[in-house]
């Protein structure tokens, strides 16, 4: 899915990964507009983008699969 796709579906709660995390990494939002990373770490998202800008990044996000 775009990058797009993906903050709406991170605006429901629902984790989401990219293709260039590694594979237990994801990111999602809570219910303040907050990202929130799978260790816990909470940024803005102003702050989580700010180094995500190359058009690597616009694509190749997905649902995160827990592997249980």
């Amino acid at each position: 899915m775009n990058k797009q796709e993906a903050i709406e579906q991170m605006k429901k709660g629902i984790k989401i990964t990219h293709e260039w995390f590694s594979k237990d990494e994801w990111v999602t939002m809570n219910s303040r507009g907050e990202i929130v990373l799978e260790d816990g770490f909470i940024c803005s998202p102003n702050e989580f983008w700010q180094w995500r800008t190359s058009g690597t990044w616009n694509n190749g996000y997905s649902l995160f699969e827990t592997n249980n």
